[in-house]
């Protein structure tokens, strides 16, 4: 997984054994008894040191579900690690017997304990998607919403590790439609990068159409009248279904309602309120948000966001502007505005563009959630390896 410059994530996905994981801390799947389980367990007691850190767990005695303990890291202080958190998760029955809120409770618990511990970093891996068979979307789910509900109140990074391709994969539904949207949309014409000019400026903020969005690629198969977008919805742990517009709904949309662009009236318009540091604060007024809600939406730190904000002259990079807009929330044709406030534009030939715009149109804005769709479509994420 490649970094984009310009963000500091305080979340990464790593595929990995977790014993093999720089961290200050990390995330044991633990037995409620102070015995060696399998799985994930096993493997973190032989590389910390059997002997030493079971002496350590006894000492702990039983670790309720759905909350955590700390043992020092022994061996693994090699790797840097300074503690072992452990936690204990439960069985998935039929989701009826309050598993998901034990799930959540392991999650918090132990990014809790991290932060208590005055970790700057801690790997947790995706819990409860093996021995204790949660079905793995859920498990995911919770991660997501969880980790990222953490990281708005906390200042610490987070390293979500994965043993492997099956092991973290969002729906296939999910995954179906995105590559369906790539097929529809992507034009094969390079990868230069796609900055815009003043008149194509204008056009995006004013509404009309830039040339490059009127084009649409013929189906390669039957077209379907529209598709349904599975997503999970956090606030009541359930999905919600959309309908996703297909490339020649949205274009004709577009098509029906743009009108000219007045390019004299835009140039002419005081400069001051032109450029990229007034157009976000405006949108973040416009929501009633605080500038660290925005922030930490985005993964940026504050240090940077600060840059941002008090430059005038400072242009961030397309990836930085893209990850605000969707902290922002912004509906499609205002994202797009957004992105030609800094003179960016959807590059019609890049994957990763598209993927952000069908998260956008699909309202799809969690960063954590639209990483892991864009790691599953093996592209490169905000999130650094």
């Amino acid at each position: 997984m490649k970094k984009l410059s310009g963000i500091v994530m305080p979340f990464k996905i790593e595929r990995n054994d977790i014993t093999k994981i720089r961290a200050d801390a990390i995330v044991n799947t633990a037995n409620p008894q102070p015995v060696i389980g399998r799985g994930t367990d096993t493997a973190v007691y032989e590389a910390a040191g059997r002997d030493e850190l079971l002496e350590s767990r006894r000492k702990i005695g039983e670790i309720k579900r759905g909350e955590s303990a700390w043992t020092p890291a022994f061996k693994l202080k090699k790797n840097g690690v300074k503690y072992i958190i452990h936690t204990v998760g439960i069985h998935y029955e039929d989701g009826a017997h309050g598993e998901k809120e034990i799930l959540r409770g392991c999650y918090s618990s132990a990014l809790k304990l991290a932060v208590e511990l005055k970790c700057k970093s801690v790997a947790i891996p995706l819990l409860a998607s093996g021995n204790y068979g949660f079905p793995k979307e859920l498990a995911l789910q919770l991660a997501v919403e969880e980790i990222s509900r953490f990281l708005l109140e906390n200042e610490i990074t987070v390293c979500l590790v994965v043993y492997d391709n099956e092991a973290y994969k969002i729906s296939e539904k999910l995954f179906d439609d995105v590559e369906d949207f790539l097929s529809d949309n992507l034009e094969q014409t390079g990868n230069t990068p796609y900055i815009l000019g003043a008149s194509q400026i204008a056009s995006c903020c004013f509404g009309a159409a830039p040339e490059h969005l009127s084009k649409s690629r013929t189906k390669s198969k039957n077209a379907k009248a529209s598709r349904s977008v599975a997503f999970f919805e956090p606030e009541e742990n359930k999905f919600e279904v959309l309908e996703e517009p297909c490339a020649e709904k949205y274009i004709q949309s577009k098509e029906e309602v743009v009108a000219p662009a007045d390019v004299d009236a835009f140039i002419s318009t005081e400069k001051n309120t032109l450029n990229f540091q007034n157009t976000l604060q405006q949108l973040i007024a416009d929501r009633k948000e605080q500038n660290a809600t925005i922030y930490k939406k985005a993964c940026i730190d504050k240090k940077f966001f600060s840059k941002i904000i008090s430059n005038k002259d400072y242009v961030p990079k397309k990836h930085t502007v893209m990850a605000l807009g969707l902290a922002l929330e912004l509906p499609l044709k205002e994202y797009e505005a957004f992105l030609a406030s800094a003179g960016y534009a959807f590059m019609p030939s890049s994957r990763f563009d598209l993927i952000i715009k069908y998260c956008v149109i699909n309202r799809i804005y969690n960063i954590v959630r639209v990483d892991v769709i864009l790691n599953d479509h093996g592209e490169e994420c905000f999130a650094p390896a």
